[in-house]
């Protein structure tokens, strides 16, 4: 399967019980906080791309990050499906989770992203491919062996140049 997982936040109706379990979002313009708020919560769906099928559907608290939601998600995710992912979900968490399923990963790396999709960048040419084993942070280490992920996985990054003229780093199982 051809799977994808975003979120978006989403504004719920101003109501006290939703804000309570959702949480609150503070309006803010230009000279700071203006005093109101609204429930705002944060819907996540894991998406079978080819069959236009939400496999699993989350709305939780805007507090959630969108991916610590999406490793939630990731339990969907069966023996040899790939994940494609936007630039928000380049990290090595994420991938090991995707790895860890057994699973196959192509993510779209921002220029500030791992050490070799910041070198593609900056060579700004189409058509490189770098293969590198990507390590644990020190401050991930615990977490990983806690929930049984490896501490280095390997990913191909590879460079393109869209029709627009710009160039995107993919990381690639």
């Amino acid at each position: 399967r051809l799977l994808g997982v975003d979120s978006s936040l989403m504004r719920l109706p101003n109501e006290k019980e939703l804000g309570e379990v959702f949480g609150w979002q503070e309006c803010s313009n230009q000279r700071g906080s203006t005093g109101t708020a609204y429930p705002e919560a944060r819907l996540s769906v894991l998406y079978d791309l080819l069959n236009g099928i939400g496999l699993d559907t989350r709305l939780e608290s805007s507090r959630l990050g969108e991916v610590a939601l999406a490793i939630e998600q990731l339990a969907g995710v069966r023996r040899d499906d790939v994940v494609i992912n936007d630039r928000g979900f380049s990290g090595y968490l994420y991938f090991a989770w995707v790895l860890h399923q057994q699973g196959h990963l192509v993510s779209r790396c921002s220029s500030a992203s791992f050490l070799t999709a910041q070198e593609l960048f900056r060579r700004n040419r189409a058509n490189m491919s770098r293969i590198v084993w990507l390590h644990a942070l020190p401050t991930q280490k615990s977490e990983c062996q806690r929930l049984g992920l490896p501490l280095k996985i390997k990913v191909r990054f590879v460079s393109l140049r869209l029709p627009t003229g710009e160039l995107e780093v993919l990381a690639t199982s």
